[in-house]
């Protein structure tokens, strides 16, 4: 199985590149690139221009093959990418990855798209697609609809909803699926992490 690693946002609600901001020693993108590369042989990063050196991480980069097509786009140019038949696919604002959560999501039988869901809704950028999702997700973009969980509702493929109690024994409070889009986002994690070690 192949990781995709998002990290091509904007980052316009935080007003700063998150990708850089500072956790625990390092930066949030270096983060999840090491906590990534402990689980899987191949790691792919989807930006959308080369604006991040990468030679110190255990990545491939690549850019979006059709641009300015959000978190939709960066999937689809990630799995076309991947060797491998099923993909893992995380965001790079997601600082309190669990390692044992994101092995117990891939450990699960094989479906085209494997997705968790918690009280607060689907969690499409912690989840699994297979290649067979390609050609829908290209039919999507070509089609202007870019939201990731359309796919769900896709006959052709096949779904597996993850519900959040999976995981509750490993992460009881869903840390693990947080993102950090805002300061006070930031803020929080950075208060909440010293307690989650």
């Amino acid at each position: 199985m192949s990781a995709v690693i998002l990290a091509g946002g904007k980052s316009r609600r935080m007003g700063k590149d998150k990708r850089t901001l500072e956790w625990g020693g390092t930066t949030f993108l270096d983060k999840v690139c090491l906590t990534i590369g402990e689980l899987f042989d191949e790691i792919i990063m989807v930006t959308a221009i080369e604006d991040y050196p990468c030679g110190h991480l255990p990545v491939r980069l690549v850019t979006d093959t059709i641009p300015q097509k959000g978190s939709l786009g960066g999937i689809f140019t990630g799995i076309n990418e991947a060797s491998f038949s099923s993909v893992f696919v995380v965001a790079c604002d997601m600082p309190f990855l669990n390692p044992f959560v994101i092995s117990r999501l891939c450990s699960l039988p094989e479906n085209d798209v494997v997705m968790p869901k918690l009280s607060s809704g689907y969690q499409p950028l912690h989840a699994r697609y297979s290649k067979r999702c390609s050609l829908i997700m290209e039919k999507m973009i070509q089609e202007g609809n870019l939201r990731i969980q359309s796919l769900i509702q896709d006959p052709s493929l096949s779904i597996q909803i993850v519900e959040e109690a999976l995981f509750h024994d490993i992460d009881p409070h869903g840390y693990s699926f947080l993102n950090i889009n805002t300061p006070a986002d930031y803020e929080f994690a950075r208060k909440a992490g010293p307690h989650l070690k």
